[in-house]
């Protein structure tokens, strides 16, 4: 007992610096999600979650991409900012705003010209075709601005400053619920107003990012020049190591839709309740994300000052944080859950308990779900990119969609049963995972020899 404790108790030290890089960021996407869901709220004032919940299998698979990309710029930048290598940093932020940009384009054109084809292969309802059209037509925009914060974004959080991302986010979900609110209520757009929301929030943080970037001059910010100074020997080694990342979160981004696909099969009722649950979970995962992409830039950072060794211990004591904020997670949202179920517009009692058990279902998830992450998050900050495609959207793919859809055809009518069943997703993912970070294989200094 005493020797499990000192391979995954760290000391005080340790802790002050993990909460220090973590709690801004971890609260930073929490807020985002508890932004989400209060525009969540406000659709379902309205009637419109499905309609709203549909449309936004487009933006899924555009942030997953985006996530990708400047996940795997991420590795780089956090070993760049331990190697004090700021000139290059500077160079990451433009080949994540050039990635990113191309694609939020390559998604409005998608969105241009496929709409209603992708939105009835998702919910085969022409009633609410035309309120996710709607709706889509507007929040498709959204995707620039937000290309542009989250590669912002993402230099801040390797360079330990995750307080400013936090401070954005918290100007943009403010925003967000202002403008709806404007948009919704008082000049009663509807479905229109809760997109048209988005983008003016969105795109008043974008302004606010270059302003303070062009004003304080950060270390990673060494002028707009060098920012696209993107010579092929530098972007080639970056690229090829993020491009597994690119390739998993398109594959997971996508997989993430088909079980939607495979849940609207059980009707607009379960669906209802399945948005309105999601969101829910999504502020929770939000929060193991923050405190993930806080794991993989301390990691980093470790890796690229040489120190393998230590990067190697801390990645213990950070699994063993993580089984106590797993365990906190989960009392959290069972506690509360009624309350949170109760700020939506449920009006039918039988989708409020389908939505009630959806999140004790979810809360299984959140749990195994901070285990893999975390470790994810440690393979990744050592580079360990390709190994990736196989443990997330490729189990994805191998388990937990053909699950989803077998129960379906079988004639599961339940989608909290179903729900359950494909949870064994995370328990494969899980050991295998487990395996791969205690290969040590991933703990590497990516700096060394690169243009």
């Amino acid at each position: 007992m005493t020797a499990f404790l000192r391979k995954y108790i760290g000391p005080r030290e340790f802790y002050e610096r993990t909460f220090r890089v973590a709690l801004p960021l971890a609260m930073t996407l929490l807020l985002s999600s508890c932004m989400s869901i209060i525009d969540s709220i406000m659709v379902s004032s309205i009637g419109m979650v499905t309609a709203v919940g549909n449309a936004s299998q487009f933006l899924t698979l555009h942030d997953g991409i985006s996530w990708g990309i400047t996940s795997g710029i991420a590795i780089y930048a956090a070993q760049f900012f331990g190697a004090r290598q700021y000139d290059n940093m500077t160079r990451t932020l433009g080949l994540s705003i050039v990635l990113t940009f191309t694609n939020a384009l390559f998604w409005a054109i998608v969105a241009f010209l496929f709409a209603d084809q992708i939105l009835l292969f998702y919910l085969d309802d022409l009633g609410l075709l035309v309120h996710s059209r709607s709706y889509l037509n507007i929040a498709i925009l959204s995707t620039f601005p937000s290309a542009l914060n989250m590669s912002f974004n993402v230099m801040y959080r390797s360079s330990q400053n995750t307080k400013l991302p936090f401070i954005m986010s918290l100007i943009g979900g403010l925003g967000n619920v202002i403008f709806n609110s404007l948009f919704i209520y008082v000049m009663e757009i509807g479905v229109m107003g809760a997109a048209l929301g988005t983008l003016v929030a969105q795109s008043f943080v974008t302004v606010c990012y270059i302003a303070y970037m062009v004003r304080t001059k950060p270390l990673f910010f060494k002028g707009f020049k060098k920012i696209f100074d993107l010579k092929p020997a530098f972007v080639k080694p970056i690229f090829m190591k993020a491009m597994p990342l690119i390739i998993n979160e398109t594959f997971f981004g996508f997989g993430s839709t088909l079980f939607v696909k495979a849940f609207g099969m059980l009707g607009t009722r379960n669906m209802d309740a399945y948005y309105v649950a999601n969101q829910v979970f999504n502020m929770f995962t939000f929060a193991v994300h923050g405190y993930g992409g806080a794991v993989s830039v301390l990691i980093g950072s470790r890796l690229g000052e040489g120190r393998i060794e230590e990067a190697k211990e801390e990645s213990n004591y950070q699994l063993g944080l993580g089984l106590i904020l797993g365990v906190v997670l989960v009392a959290i949202m069972l506690a509360f859950k009624d309350l949170i179920l109760s700020l939506f517009s449920i009006a039918d009692e039988t989708t409020y308990q389908i939505a009630g058990g959806l999140l004790a279902v979810f809360s299984i998830k959140v749990f195994l779900r901070m285990f893999n992450y975390l470790m994810f998050s440690t393979l990744r900050a050592g580079g360990d990119a390709k190994i990736m495609n196989l443990l997330d959207s490729g189990i994805m793919y191998l388990v937990g969609i053909p699950l989803a859809f077998i129960s379906v055809w079988i004639g599961i009518t339940d989608i909290v049963l179903v729900l359950l069943i494909c949870q064994i997703e995370q328990l494969v993912r899980l050991v295998i995972t487990m395996y791969r970070y205690k290969s040590g294989v991933w703990a590497k200094d990516l700096t060394k020899g690169l243009a």
